[in-house]
């Protein structure tokens, strides 16, 4: 199997082919794939903290800007670096077979919020005074990542339950 980081150059410059770039992005290795999972802040934000854009983080809440889900907030439950991919907590989809799955966000169509400064380092060098403004309530972020922790937990039993095909003895079958 090749390696994809050997396809990736530290040095590119940008081009205005679409399949360059998505190929820049794709081969890119976890490090630089980790900078990509930003979102732009709401006006309040900005104003605090005088920049544009942070890294999204596991708690932050954040506001859909585009698409079917245009409007809607919620807090980030789950980040999935390698698809870059963002899973908003409330934010559903029902299946055909009535079972219900999150659905993915790109992080260029949310806009956070609120921060949830767990690690107060992310916001140091903004030199932020008052914290309470821009931050996620504690209890709001430990119920949402609670939730996701029971609803994984839920779905690997449901998975699990069904006997083995090697647990089943053949010979009663005849």
């Amino acid at each position: 199997m090749v390696d994809q980081t050997q396809n990736w150059s530290k040095s590119w410059k940008s081009s205005t082919d679409p399949s360059k770039q998505r190929k820049y992005r794709r081969n890119a290795p976890q490090h630089v794939k980790d900078n990509f999972i930003s979102a732009n802040l709401s006006h309040e934000l900005r104003n605090q903290l005088d920049t544009r854009n942070l890294q999204l983080n596991l708690g932050d809440r954040v506001e859909v800007t585009r698409g079917d889900f245009k409007g809607s907030s919620g807090i980030i439950s789950k980040i999935d670096r390698d698809e870059q991919k963002v899973y908003i907590n409330g934010l559903e989809v029902e299946r055909q077979d009535g079972s219900t799955s999150q659905v993915p966000f790109q992080p260029s169509n949310l806009q956070i919020q609120a921060l949830n400064l767990e690690n107060i380092e992310r916001i140091e060098k903004y030199e932020v005074e008052d914290t309470d403004e821009i931050q996620v309530d504690e209890e709001e972020v430990e119920e949402v990542l609670s939730q996701d922790e029971e609803n994984e937990m839920m779905q690997q039993m449901q998975g699990g339950q069904g006997p083995d095909m090697e647990d089943i003895d053949t010979d009663d079958l005849d």
